[in-house]
């Protein structure tokens, strides 16, 4: 139904929400007494707003009923089914109560929101409520600007019997926390007798100065490592201005700066142009031009970012074994090596309720890669990996493929193997006789009470079963994988000959995405059978024949279309 406002001594109420309206609420940590969920988002959170008198966000706002006319019992004649219906006829009544009839909106399964920003006390309200939700399966957040602390607000709600299964956040950078002061720049700052509004505020100024400055050696170093996994080190790119006769010392506007990164150095994109804004900025002058001496200066003796990254731990929540999500997307976020560190230390603790994780259109680059690599060969439960549009060449491309590797074992290694094996074994076992027997005992309740089930299960830890292959001079222990898809389309992968090498290294089965890589487009003119191939041919390897079918390696896909 359509939004009531009332009008109560000179206010609107429920009030319009607008940014920073509920900064005064103090929002609980808990849902309040007496509030029983009904398990319908969006009603429970205006019931929530209502409870604790918050304005309620756009995207969980009423929407209007829609009006729905019944299908008439008995089929008209061709005819009549031309005809406007009369309000005049012997069914007027009835048809008039038709046209009136109001269907209210359905709510779920899907839940987008484009476009929207997000305070903390909205998200907060939100956190309580997604552990009893019932309706929502997929939930997107697209350019909503989401900071840190909205990410870890939205991930602690997303556990328990939540029934949420995928979640989307797109196009959505994300800002440092503002940083606490030192001791030294705290007295600093409270030199001189100040009122304490005036205070306070020169505190928050001076933070908001460390933070940008964070920010920008941030995005500096982020820029090096991107020219260093090109040209093998900042000095082979130096070397390549210098050949091309570029002027060191000329002042350039913006548009001028990206023309001469993309067509001497090969770098293009919006990370240019933020580059330029750093360079440009209060940090180096902001003279209002930038000359590429400045550059080569300031991406030298850029400080080291710690493990503990704060916005790789917000994303790194998403990924944990508490989480009920199954499938992850953090697309197009500007998340680079530095967030990986924390998000595949989580992947490490092996959440087997996630299958699939999609970092489309990041800043990825081969460390990242490598990161990546030692979360899969930890946790062997993911199905697809998307990593397509990022920076990762012929490197992270053999870094991923290296948990996959056959491991050849000497000799006396191999009767820790078998009684290993012999464990696995006996785990896959008993997890398969308890899932019949959990199946079974299900099926009779259900029978019983003469319901269907409803609810959600979670996915079971599947123990994976190693293959052992015994050799005269030793064995090859193969470690399987869950593993179905790895996509790395759109990547600066340019050899066909690391390609073709690395196609053995795969899991037995597992499609490689390749599309709009150079290596693909050669691999392709040496092997055009593999352009024709359309349907599904599991096991194609490039070292046999075409009909031949060997049990190991990736199945190439290098379709540009």
């Amino acid at each position: 139904m359509a939004r009531k406002e009332v009008a109560m001594e000179g206010k609107i109420w429920p009030p319009v929400w607008v940014y920073g309206i509920n900064d005064h609420l103090d929002i609980p940590s808990e849902l309040p007494p007496g509030f029983e969920p009904s398990g319908l988002l969006c009603a429970d959170f205006r019931k929530l707003c209502a409870t604790v008198n918050a304005a309620t966000h756009p995207a969980f706002r009423a929407k209007l009923a829609r009006r729905v006319k019944e299908p008439s019992k008995s089929l008209p004649s061709p005819h009549e089914a031309r005809r406007r219906p009369s309000l005049l006829g012997k069914n007027a009544h009835d048809i008039s109560l038709s046209l009136s009839e109001e269907k209210p909106p359905k709510e779920g399964p899907n839940l987008a929101v484009k476009s929207f920003l997000f305070d903390r006390a909205t998200m907060s309200l939100l956190s309580l409520l997604l552990p009893s939700v019932q309706n929502v399966k997929v939930l997107c957040f697209s350019d909503c600007n989401l900071d840190c602390e909205m990410l870890r607000l939205l991930s602690s709600g997303l556990v328990s019997h939540c029934s949420v299964e995928s979640l989307q956040i797109e196009w959505n950078s994300l800002d440092l926390p503002l940083p606490t002061l030192e001791e030294e720049d705290q007295q600093e700052e409270e030199e001189n007798e100040v009122p304490a509004f005036d205070k306070a505020s020169s505190l928050l100024e001076a933070r908001e100065r460390k933070r940008y400055t964070m920010q920008s050696d941030r995005l500096l170093l982020n820029f090096r490592e991107w020219l260093e996994s090109r040209f093998q080190g900042l000095e082979a790119a130096w070397r390549v201005l210098d050949l091309a006769g570029v002027d060191w010392d000329a002042k350039l506007q913006a548009p001028d700066f990206h023309v001469l990164l993309y067509e001497k150095l090969g770098v293009s994109g919006q990370q240019v142009l933020e580059v330029f804004e750093v360079l440009d900025g209060p940090d180096y002058g902001a003279d209002g031009g930038v000359t590429m001496e400045v550059m080569r200066e300031a991406l030298q003796g850029l400080p080291e970012i710690g493990e503990d990254d704060p916005l790789g731990l917000s994303l790194a929540g998403f990924l944990e074994p508490s989480s009920v999500l199954e499938c992850v997307s953090f697309r197009a976020c500007a998340i680079s090596r530095f967030e990986l560190g924390p998000m595949s230390t989580a992947l490490a603790k092996c959440p087997w309720q996630l299958r699939a994780l999609n970092l489309w259109d990041n800043r990825i680059c081969d460390k990242g890669a490598e990161l990546l690599a030692f979360a899969l060969d930890a946790y062997r439960g993911l199905e697809y990996l998307g990593l397509g549009r990022n920076r990762i060449t012929e490197q992270g491309l053999r870094a991923l493929c290296q948990p996959f590797q056959p491991c050849p074992l000497a000799l006396e290694e191999v009767p820790a193997a078998k009684e290993r094996i012999s464990k696995q074994q006996a785990a896959a076992k008993a997890v398969a006789e308890a899932k019949e027997k959990h199946g079974r005992r299900w099926k009779g309740k259900a029978q019983a009470q003469g319901t269907e089930f409803s609810g959600r299960q979670r996915r079971a830890s599947v123990p994976l079963v190693d293959e052992l292959e015994e050799r005269e001079e030793g064995a090859v222990l193969r470690k399987l994988s869950e593993l179905r898809c790895l996509v790395l389309s759109e990547n600066p992968i340019k050899s066909a000959d690391v390609l073709e090498a690395c196609q053995s290294l795969g899991p037995r089965g597992a499609d490689l995405v390749l599309r709009g890589t150079a290596a693909a487009a050669e691999l392709g003119a040496r092997r055009p059978e593999l352009l024709r191939e359309k349907e599904r041919k599991p096991l194609l390897n490039l070292g046999h024949a075409k009909d031949s079918g060997p049990a190991e390696g990736w199945v190439l896909r290098l379709n540009p279309y």
